[in-house]
């Protein structure tokens, strides 16, 4: 049985829909732990910092400077010591969706900033750690994915119309 381009497009995003679902409700079970999965916490934010500035030059002052201040060793030591609370998390939000916003296309920038109010609103109803750092994680890396998205689409369309002037230069 062959799919059609619909129908497998469908069923790609089923399975990455419950894909994420199943990270999210994972993250979740690990930070409700006692204690928590730090280690897991730590590579998520390790993970984080590099997807964000994977896309800089490695000796640019921007790079360095977005790497120091998302520290992963001071990162990995406030939050296993509990010196990681609302106000730091708050910053760290703050921070991340900042860069989303200056790195990203300003065509999502209203998108950027629902999904960072979306967790503020939820530190600011209380939320539990648990149900803050999932949140927290999932709405950073969706912000960060239409970075990436974007600048693969404008390295296409470059490559497309070098290869196009190169065709009429011939």
């Amino acid at each position: 049985m062959d799919l059609s381009q619909k129908q497998t497009n469908a069923l790609h995003d089923q399975i990455k829909h419950n894909f994420h679902l199943a990270w999210f409700n994972v993250l979740r079970e690990k930070t409700l732990q006692n204690p928590p999965d730090f280690e897991w916490i730590v590579n998520l934010y390790k993970e984080l910092r590099s997807r964000l500035t994977c896309f800089l030059k490695k000796d640019s002052n921007i790079r360095k400077q977005v790497e120091d201040d998302l520290d992963v060793e001071l990162f990995d030591q406030m939050i296993r010591n509990g010196a990681f609370q609302g106000p730091e998390f708050l910053a760290l939000v703050n921070y991340i969706f900042k860069c989303c916003l200056d790195f990203g296309s300003p065509g999502r920038d209203k998108d950027v900033q629902q999904l960072k109010q979306e967790v503020i609103n939820a530190l600011n109803n209380k939320a539990i750690f648990a149900d803050l750092v999932p949140l927290f994680f999932k709405n950073a890396n969706i912000a960060i994915d239409w970075i990436h998205k974007d600048l693969q689409e404008v390295r296409q369309n470059l490559q497309k119309s070098q290869s196009l002037n190169q065709t009429q230069s011939s």
